[in-house]
Protein backbone atom coordinates (compact mmCIF):
# COMPACT_ATOMS: atom_id res chain seq x y z
CA UNK A 1 0.00 0.00 0.00
CA UNK A 2 1.28 3.36 -0.81
CA UNK A 3 2.10 5.97 2.33
CA UNK A 4 0.68 9.35 1.71
CA UNK A 5 1.20 12.26 4.03
CA UNK A 6 -0.97 14.37 5.27
CA UNK A 7 1.72 17.56 6.35
CA UNK A 8 2.33 16.00 10.15
CA UNK A 9 5.57 15.75 11.20
CA UNK A 10 7.62 15.07 13.79
CA UNK A 11 10.98 14.69 15.54
CA UNK A 12 12.13 11.60 16.34
CA UNK A 13 13.49 11.48 19.58
CA UNK A 14 15.62 8.35 21.84
CA UNK A 15 15.87 7.90 25.66
CA UNK A 16 18.86 5.89 25.19
CA UNK A 17 19.66 4.58 28.76
CA UNK A 18 17.20 5.98 31.73
CA UNK A 19 17.47 5.90 35.31
CA UNK A 20 15.58 2.62 36.76
CA UNK A 21 15.97 -0.23 34.75
CA UNK A 22 20.02 -1.07 36.32
CA UNK A 23 20.89 -4.52 38.15
CA UNK A 24 20.86 -2.73 41.68
CA UNK A 25 16.87 -1.35 41.53
CA UNK A 26 15.80 -4.69 40.23
CA UNK A 27 14.40 -7.26 42.79
CA UNK A 28 14.88 -11.02 40.66
CA UNK A 29 10.94 -12.50 40.08
CA UNK A 30 12.32 -15.46 38.84
CA UNK A 31 11.13 -14.59 35.42
CA UNK A 32 14.40 -14.63 33.09
CA UNK A 33 12.70 -12.73 30.43
CA UNK A 34 11.09 -10.21 32.79
CA UNK A 35 14.66 -10.19 34.98
CA UNK A 36 16.31 -9.21 31.80
CA UNK A 37 14.51 -6.79 30.70
CA UNK A 38 14.31 -4.95 33.94
CA UNK A 39 18.31 -5.49 34.67
CA UNK A 40 18.87 -3.29 31.46
CA UNK A 41 20.72 -6.01 29.96
CA UNK A 42 19.44 -4.70 26.30
CA UNK A 43 20.78 -1.31 27.08
CA UNK A 44 24.43 -0.09 26.44
CA UNK A 45 26.52 1.10 29.31
CA UNK A 46 29.86 1.90 27.55
CA UNK A 47 30.77 4.72 25.61
CA UNK A 48 31.52 3.54 22.52
CA UNK A 49 28.77 1.00 22.33
CA UNK A 50 26.50 4.28 22.86
CA UNK A 51 27.92 6.37 20.14
CA UNK A 52 27.85 2.82 17.79
CA UNK A 53 24.11 2.92 18.47
CA UNK A 54 23.73 6.84 18.40
CA UNK A 55 25.66 6.35 15.07
CA UNK A 56 23.06 3.70 13.50
CA UNK A 57 19.63 5.68 15.60
CA UNK A 58 20.50 9.00 13.38
CA UNK A 59 20.73 7.50 10.09
CA UNK A 60 17.09 6.52 10.77
CA UNK A 61 16.33 9.59 11.17
CA UNK A 62 16.36 10.48 15.08
CA UNK A 63 17.39 13.84 16.13
CA UNK A 64 17.01 14.09 19.90
CA UNK A 65 19.00 11.81 22.19
CA UNK A 66 18.13 11.99 25.58
CA UNK A 67 20.97 10.95 28.14
CA UNK A 68 21.30 9.61 31.78
CA UNK A 69 25.07 9.16 32.30
CA UNK A 70 25.56 5.40 33.80
CA UNK A 71 29.31 4.15 35.34
CA UNK A 72 30.40 1.76 32.40
CA UNK A 73 31.68 -0.99 35.20
CA UNK A 74 28.58 -1.16 37.09
CA UNK A 75 25.92 0.05 35.60
CA UNK A 76 24.02 1.94 37.63
CA UNK A 77 23.72 5.51 37.55
CA UNK A 78 26.20 8.07 37.90
CA UNK A 79 26.52 12.26 38.55
CA UNK A 80 29.65 12.00 36.89
CA UNK A 81 29.87 15.04 34.57
CA UNK A 82 33.34 13.39 33.08
CA UNK A 83 30.75 10.56 31.30
CA UNK A 84 27.74 13.00 30.27
CA UNK A 85 31.12 14.92 28.83
CA UNK A 86 32.61 12.12 26.85
CA UNK A 87 29.37 11.12 25.23
CA UNK A 88 28.37 14.79 24.32
CA UNK A 89 31.62 15.81 22.91
CA UNK A 90 31.67 12.53 20.61
CA UNK A 91 27.88 13.04 19.83
CA UNK A 92 28.33 16.73 18.45
CA UNK A 93 31.37 15.90 16.39
CA UNK A 94 29.47 12.88 15.02
CA UNK A 95 26.24 13.43 14.84
CA UNK A 96 25.83 17.54 14.04
CA UNK A 97 22.64 17.98 13.93
CA UNK A 98 21.05 15.80 17.12
CA UNK A 99 19.81 17.62 19.96
CA UNK A 100 21.21 16.31 22.91
CA UNK A 101 19.01 16.35 26.00
CA UNK A 102 20.51 15.25 29.78
CA UNK A 103 18.20 13.53 32.28
CA UNK A 104 18.58 14.53 35.67
CA UNK A 105 15.59 12.42 37.55
CA UNK A 106 18.59 10.35 38.93
CA UNK A 107 18.56 8.49 42.07
CA UNK A 108 20.58 4.70 43.28
CA UNK A 109 23.08 4.18 45.75
CA UNK A 110 25.90 6.17 43.77
CA UNK A 111 24.41 8.58 42.74
CA UNK A 112 22.88 9.51 47.18
CA UNK A 113 26.22 8.66 47.70
CA UNK A 114 27.63 11.95 45.45
CA UNK A 115 24.71 13.53 46.76
CA UNK A 116 25.86 13.49 50.67
CA UNK A 117 29.34 13.98 49.84
CA UNK A 118 28.81 17.48 47.29
CA UNK A 119 24.85 18.05 48.12
CA UNK A 120 22.12 18.14 46.41
CA UNK A 121 23.59 20.09 43.33
CA UNK A 122 24.88 17.09 42.36
CA UNK A 123 21.67 16.01 40.97
CA UNK A 124 21.41 18.92 38.59
CA UNK A 125 24.88 19.71 37.99
CA UNK A 126 25.28 18.80 34.48
CA UNK A 127 22.81 21.89 33.79
CA UNK A 128 25.80 24.18 34.08
CA UNK A 129 28.53 22.26 31.80
CA UNK A 130 28.77 24.81 28.15
CA UNK A 131 27.73 23.25 25.23
CA UNK A 132 31.18 22.69 23.98
CA UNK A 133 32.55 21.26 26.38
CA UNK A 134 30.37 18.89 26.88
CA UNK A 135 27.12 20.11 27.72
CA UNK A 136 23.51 19.68 26.55
CA UNK A 137 20.88 21.32 24.60
CA UNK A 138 18.60 20.51 27.14
CA UNK A 139 18.68 19.20 30.55
CA UNK A 140 15.07 17.68 32.13
CA UNK A 141 15.39 19.87 35.47
CA UNK A 142 12.18 18.96 36.28
CA UNK A 143 10.82 15.73 37.39
CA UNK A 144 10.48 13.56 40.76
CA UNK A 145 12.18 15.19 43.17
CA UNK A 146 11.42 18.82 42.40
CA UNK A 147 7.85 17.53 42.72
CA UNK A 148 8.08 17.53 46.80
CA UNK A 149 7.23 21.26 46.49
CA UNK A 150 4.07 20.60 45.24
CA UNK A 151 3.36 17.99 47.75
CA UNK A 152 3.77 20.54 50.58
CA UNK A 153 2.00 22.95 48.71
CA UNK A 154 -1.17 20.81 48.73
CA UNK A 155 -0.60 20.08 52.19
CA UNK A 156 -1.55 23.96 52.45
CA UNK A 157 -3.94 24.96 49.82
CA UNK A 158 -5.46 21.46 48.73
CA UNK A 159 -5.10 19.42 45.66
CA UNK A 160 -4.95 21.52 42.38
CA UNK A 161 -7.11 20.33 39.44
CA UNK A 162 -6.29 21.12 35.78
CA UNK A 163 -8.71 23.99 35.94
CA UNK A 164 -7.92 25.54 39.30
CA UNK A 165 -4.19 25.69 38.14
CA UNK A 166 -5.12 27.94 35.88
CA UNK A 167 -7.42 30.41 38.41
CA UNK A 168 -6.16 33.78 39.92
CA UNK A 169 -5.86 31.46 43.09
CA UNK A 170 -3.17 29.39 42.16
CA UNK A 171 -1.27 32.62 41.33
CA UNK A 172 -1.92 33.61 44.68
CA UNK A 173 -1.01 30.39 46.11
CA UNK A 174 2.56 30.54 44.58
CA UNK A 175 3.00 33.91 45.87
CA UNK A 176 2.10 32.82 49.21
CA UNK A 177 3.84 29.70 49.84
CA UNK A 178 6.86 29.41 51.50
CA UNK A 179 8.71 26.09 51.07
CA UNK A 180 10.30 24.36 54.52
CA UNK A 181 13.98 23.24 55.25
CA UNK A 182 11.93 20.41 56.72
CA UNK A 183 13.82 17.31 55.52
CA UNK A 184 11.89 14.07 54.94
CA UNK A 185 12.67 10.92 52.88
CA UNK A 186 11.84 11.11 49.11
CA UNK A 187 9.83 8.93 47.64
CA UNK A 188 7.31 9.16 45.22
CA UNK A 189 4.29 6.96 44.40
CA UNK A 190 5.25 5.83 40.56
CA UNK A 191 5.28 2.88 38.41
CA UNK A 192 8.97 1.47 38.77
CA UNK A 193 11.28 -1.01 39.49
CA UNK A 194 11.44 -2.38 43.03
CA UNK A 195 13.77 0.53 44.28
CA UNK A 196 13.75 3.29 41.26
CA UNK A 197 11.28 5.25 43.21
CA UNK A 198 13.82 6.58 46.44
CA UNK A 199 15.21 10.03 45.71
CA UNK A 200 16.87 10.03 49.36
CA UNK A 201 16.35 12.87 52.23
CA UNK A 202 16.10 16.61 51.20
CA UNK A 203 13.34 19.38 51.81
CA UNK A 204 11.20 21.85 49.69
CA UNK A 205 13.66 24.66 50.32
CA UNK A 206 16.38 22.39 49.26
CA UNK A 207 14.73 21.66 45.85
CA UNK A 208 13.66 25.28 45.30
CA UNK A 209 16.91 26.72 45.55
CA UNK A 210 18.37 23.65 43.08
CA UNK A 211 15.51 24.26 40.80
CA UNK A 212 16.13 27.90 40.80
CA UNK A 213 19.87 27.46 40.25
CA UNK A 214 19.52 24.96 37.61
CA UNK A 215 17.13 27.85 35.69
CA UNK A 216 19.75 30.27 36.25
CA UNK A 217 22.74 28.13 35.07
CA UNK A 218 20.69 27.47 31.64
CA UNK A 219 20.10 31.23 31.07
CA UNK A 220 23.63 32.07 32.00
CA UNK A 221 25.27 29.77 29.40
CA UNK A 222 22.06 30.63 26.53
CA UNK A 223 21.23 27.39 26.84
CA UNK A 224 17.27 25.77 26.47
CA UNK A 225 14.63 24.78 29.26
CA UNK A 226 13.24 21.48 29.41
CA UNK A 227 10.65 20.38 31.60
CA UNK A 228 9.69 16.45 32.54
CA UNK A 229 5.90 16.10 33.77
CA UNK A 230 5.41 12.41 35.54
CA UNK A 231 2.31 13.47 37.32
CA UNK A 232 0.21 14.94 35.64
CA UNK A 233 -1.76 17.80 37.55
CA UNK A 234 0.90 17.82 39.84
CA UNK A 235 3.60 18.55 36.99
CA UNK A 236 1.58 20.92 35.84
CA UNK A 237 1.28 22.49 38.86
CA UNK A 238 5.10 22.82 39.23
CA UNK A 239 5.64 24.34 36.11
CA UNK A 240 2.79 27.08 36.51
CA UNK A 241 4.86 27.65 39.63
CA UNK A 242 8.16 28.21 38.14
CA UNK A 243 6.51 30.26 35.18
CA UNK A 244 5.09 32.22 37.65
CA UNK A 245 7.35 32.51 40.79
CA UNK A 246 9.25 36.09 40.26
CA UNK A 247 11.98 33.89 41.55
CA UNK A 248 12.27 31.14 38.97
CA UNK A 249 10.29 32.48 36.25
CA UNK A 250 11.29 29.37 34.28
CA UNK A 251 10.97 30.17 30.57
CA UNK A 252 11.08 33.61 30.68
CA UNK A 253 13.65 33.61 27.68
CA UNK A 254 10.51 32.29 25.30
CA UNK A 255 11.05 28.26 25.53
CA UNK A 256 10.02 25.69 27.16
CA UNK A 257 10.34 21.69 26.11
CA UNK A 258 8.09 19.58 27.97
CA UNK A 259 8.42 15.96 27.93
CA UNK A 260 5.27 14.03 29.10
CA UNK A 261 6.13 10.51 30.45
CA UNK A 262 2.73 8.68 30.33
CA UNK A 263 2.37 5.59 32.43
CA UNK A 264 5.11 6.36 34.69
CA UNK A 265 2.67 6.82 37.52
CA UNK A 266 -0.79 6.52 38.74
CA UNK A 267 -1.07 10.29 38.55
CA UNK A 268 -0.35 10.35 35.30
CA UNK A 269 -1.52 7.12 33.65
CA UNK A 270 -1.21 5.70 29.95
CA UNK A 271 -4.26 7.28 28.27
CA UNK A 272 -6.79 5.15 27.20
CA UNK A 273 -8.17 7.59 24.39
CA UNK A 274 -7.06 10.06 22.36
CA UNK A 275 -9.78 12.32 24.31
CA UNK A 276 -7.19 11.59 28.05
CA UNK A 277 -3.84 11.85 25.78
CA UNK A 278 -4.91 15.13 24.31
CA UNK A 279 -6.14 16.48 27.80
CA UNK A 280 -2.50 16.42 29.18
CA UNK A 281 -0.89 17.58 26.46
CA UNK A 282 -3.41 20.74 26.00
CA UNK A 283 -2.58 21.49 29.88
CA UNK A 284 1.01 21.84 28.52
CA UNK A 285 0.78 24.08 25.65
CA UNK A 286 -1.13 26.08 28.16
CA UNK A 287 2.01 26.79 29.97
CA UNK A 288 2.46 29.60 26.97
CA UNK A 289 0.66 32.43 28.36
CA UNK A 290 0.65 33.85 32.02
CA UNK A 291 -2.15 33.31 34.09
CA UNK A 292 -2.55 37.26 34.51
CA UNK A 293 -2.96 37.23 30.41
CA UNK A 294 -4.26 34.02 29.44
CA UNK A 295 -4.65 35.28 26.17
CA UNK A 296 -1.11 36.50 25.40
CA UNK A 297 1.36 34.19 24.41
CA UNK A 298 4.58 34.60 26.49
CA UNK A 299 6.45 31.77 25.41
CA UNK A 300 6.88 28.71 22.89
CA UNK A 301 6.30 26.02 24.38
CA UNK A 302 6.74 22.21 22.36
CA UNK A 303 5.44 19.19 23.90
CA UNK A 304 7.65 15.34 23.43
CA UNK A 305 5.53 12.30 24.79
CA UNK A 306 6.97 9.14 25.54
CA UNK A 307 5.21 5.56 26.72
CA UNK A 308 6.98 5.08 30.03
CA UNK A 309 5.01 2.16 30.51
CA UNK A 310 6.63 -0.92 32.66
CA UNK A 311 7.00 -4.98 31.11
CA UNK A 312 5.09 -6.11 33.65
CA UNK A 313 2.12 -4.03 32.42
CA UNK A 314 2.67 -4.08 28.94
CA UNK A 315 -0.43 -6.94 28.66
CA UNK A 316 -2.80 -4.19 30.08
CA UNK A 317 -1.98 -1.48 27.43
CA UNK A 318 -2.00 -3.97 24.68
CA UNK A 319 -5.65 -2.84 23.69
CA UNK A 320 -7.82 -1.56 20.58
CA UNK A 321 -6.03 2.08 19.16
CA UNK A 322 -9.24 4.81 19.07
CA UNK A 323 -7.91 6.60 16.26
CA UNK A 324 -5.86 6.35 12.92
CA UNK A 325 -6.09 3.57 10.41
CA UNK A 326 -5.50 1.32 12.26
CA UNK A 327 -8.57 2.24 14.73
CA UNK A 328 -9.85 -1.13 16.44
CA UNK A 329 -6.92 -3.39 16.04
CA UNK A 330 -4.82 -4.14 19.35
CA UNK A 331 -1.64 -2.68 19.65
CA UNK A 332 0.74 -1.99 22.79
CA UNK A 333 1.40 1.52 24.50
CA UNK A 334 4.57 2.39 22.11
CA UNK A 335 2.76 1.84 18.86
CA UNK A 336 -0.51 3.40 20.66
CA UNK A 337 2.01 6.39 21.54
CA UNK A 338 2.79 6.88 17.93
CA UNK A 339 -0.89 6.66 16.56
CA UNK A 340 -1.71 9.49 19.17
CA UNK A 341 0.87 11.98 18.09
CA UNK A 342 0.97 11.21 14.31
CA UNK A 343 -2.62 12.82 14.52
CA UNK A 344 -2.53 16.24 12.69
CA UNK A 345 -4.25 18.07 16.22
CA UNK A 346 -1.54 16.13 18.21
CA UNK A 347 0.32 19.27 19.05
CA UNK A 348 2.78 16.88 19.36
CA UNK A 349 6.87 17.88 17.98
CA UNK A 350 9.03 15.20 19.21
CA UNK A 351 8.11 11.14 19.32
CA UNK A 352 10.33 9.34 21.80
CA UNK A 353 11.18 5.93 22.86
CA UNK A 354 13.82 3.96 23.83
CA UNK A 355 15.43 2.21 26.79
CA UNK A 356 14.29 4.49 29.67
CA UNK A 357 10.55 4.22 28.79
CA UNK A 358 9.45 0.94 27.20
CA UNK A 359 12.79 -1.28 27.38
CA UNK A 360 11.17 -3.99 25.05
CA UNK A 361 9.17 -4.84 22.09
CA UNK A 362 5.27 -6.37 21.48
CA UNK A 363 4.33 -8.18 19.08
CA UNK A 364 1.28 -7.59 16.98
CA UNK A 365 0.28 -10.86 18.97
CA UNK A 366 0.82 -8.96 22.36
CA UNK A 367 4.21 -10.92 23.42
CA UNK A 368 6.62 -8.82 24.97
CA UNK A 369 10.37 -9.93 23.64
CA UNK A 370 13.69 -8.39 24.40
CA UNK A 371 15.12 -5.32 22.25
CA UNK A 372 17.68 -2.50 22.09
CA UNK A 373 16.80 1.31 21.31
CA UNK A 374 17.64 -0.02 17.71
CA UNK A 375 14.59 -2.25 17.45
CA UNK A 376 12.26 -0.08 18.97
CA UNK A 377 13.45 2.47 16.34
CA UNK A 378 12.05 0.26 13.70
CA UNK A 379 8.83 -0.36 15.16
CA UNK A 380 8.01 3.47 15.45
CA UNK A 381 9.44 4.28 11.56
CA UNK A 382 6.68 1.65 10.79
CA UNK A 383 3.90 2.69 12.41
CA UNK A 384 4.60 6.19 11.36
CA UNK A 385 4.66 5.69 8.33
CA UNK A 386 1.07 3.41 8.58
CA UNK A 387 -0.05 6.23 10.15
CA UNK A 388 1.21 9.49 6.74
CA UNK A 389 3.53 10.57 8.83
CA UNK A 390 7.00 11.46 8.57
CA UNK A 391 10.10 11.83 10.41
CA UNK A 392 11.41 15.36 10.46
CA UNK A 393 15.40 15.80 9.61
CA UNK A 394 16.06 19.51 8.64
CA UNK A 395 18.58 20.98 11.09
CA UNK A 396 16.83 24.76 10.39
CA UNK A 397 13.12 23.50 10.53
CA UNK A 398 14.06 21.69 13.82
CA UNK A 399 15.29 24.55 15.06
CA UNK A 400 12.85 26.86 14.33
CA UNK A 401 9.81 24.28 15.54
CA UNK A 402 11.34 24.19 19.16
CA UNK A 403 11.50 28.26 19.79
CA UNK A 404 15.23 27.67 19.64
CA UNK A 405 16.59 29.93 17.14
CA UNK A 406 15.43 33.15 18.93
CA UNK A 407 17.26 32.09 22.06
CA UNK A 408 20.28 31.27 20.49
CA UNK A 409 20.18 35.03 18.37
CA UNK A 410 18.88 37.22 21.04
CA UNK A 411 20.10 35.39 24.71
CA UNK A 412 23.14 34.23 23.48
CA UNK A 413 24.12 37.21 21.41
CA UNK A 414 23.60 38.90 24.79
CA UNK A 415 25.92 36.87 26.86
CA UNK A 416 28.34 37.45 24.28
CA UNK A 417 28.04 40.78 25.50
CA UNK A 418 29.04 40.56 28.73
CA UNK A 419 31.48 39.55 31.52
CA UNK A 420 31.52 35.68 31.76
CA UNK A 421 29.40 34.95 34.73
CA UNK A 422 26.33 37.47 34.45
CA UNK A 423 22.98 36.22 33.91
CA UNK A 424 21.27 37.58 30.95
CA UNK A 425 18.89 40.44 31.68
CA UNK A 426 15.66 39.06 32.24
CA UNK A 427 13.24 41.76 30.88
CA UNK A 428 14.19 40.10 27.66
CA UNK A 429 11.37 39.33 25.83
CA UNK A 430 11.33 37.31 22.56
CA UNK A 431 9.15 39.18 19.51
Amino acid sequence: MEVTYDGKSLILGCASTGAKFTPANHKPTGDNLLDEICVGSTIKNSAEALLAEADALYSRGCRYYHYHARNPNTHEQTTSNEVYQKISRELQRRCKDMLISFGASRNGAEVRESIGQFGEWERLSQCSLPFHLGGAHFVTIQSAVELQLMCELERQFGEWSFDTIESPQFGEAVLAYQPSDQLTESRLDTYSTSKGADYGRTSPLIQFEVYRSAIEARDRLGLFHEVEWVQAQRSYAMSRYAVEHPLLRLGHNGQINVTLLFGFSPRLPFPRSYTEFKRVVNAAKNLEHDLTEPGVKQRHVTITVGAAVLPQQAEAHFIPLDVGPRAGQRACALRRLVSYASQPDSCVDILRFGMEDSPYTVSRHGEIGLADNCDLAEVVLAELAANGARVETDHQEIFERLGLHWVRRSVLLEQRRRPLGRPVDRRLQPV
